[in-house]
């Protein structure tokens, strides 16, 4: 009689681990954020209203980055912006973006990155000063 409630007992605790998911493998990890690993931008331009290209390098183990976040940390008046950098399935590189101003200014941006899962980057600042025209000149 003892010997089948032990048998009892091992299938229902067979069964409870079953149910429990623990036979199922190891967890896969949690997906990574993506990591901004250069920004690259001049220090100073003109307040001309015309567009100074920079770039963003980047690494995301996943893959998934879909949009880069522009804040400002300081500025007279700059808006900020985000934008699809259209990464999606690159692991590491970089990709371009573009900035103007007609007011010169100091201006501070910090950027971030997201994946689709929602994951954010570390933030990364960057500065540049926006010089007056000559064309500006009363």
């Amino acid at each position: 009689m003892d010997l089948r409630i032990l048998l009892a007992l091992a299938v229902l605790g067979l069964l409870i681990w079953i149910g429990s998911g623990v036979h199922r493998g190891p967890t896969p990890p949690p997906s990574a954020a993506p990591t901004i690993t250069s920004i690259e931008f001049p220090e100073q331009i003109q307040a001309d209203g015309q567009e100074v290209l920079g770039s963003v390098g980047f690494q995301d183990p996943d893959g998934d980055i879909i949009e880069v976040r522009f804040e400002v940390v300081q500025a007279i008046l700059f808006e900020p912006f985000h934008f699809d950098p259209e990464a999606k399935g690159q692991r590491k590189g970089q990709f371009d973006f573009a900035v103007y101003t007609v007011i010169p200014q100091d201006i501070i941006l910090r950027v971030a990155l997201v994946d689709q899962a929602g994951h954010e980057s570390p933030p990364v600042e960057f500065s540049f000063k926006a010089l007056e025209s000559l064309g500006n000149s009363p």
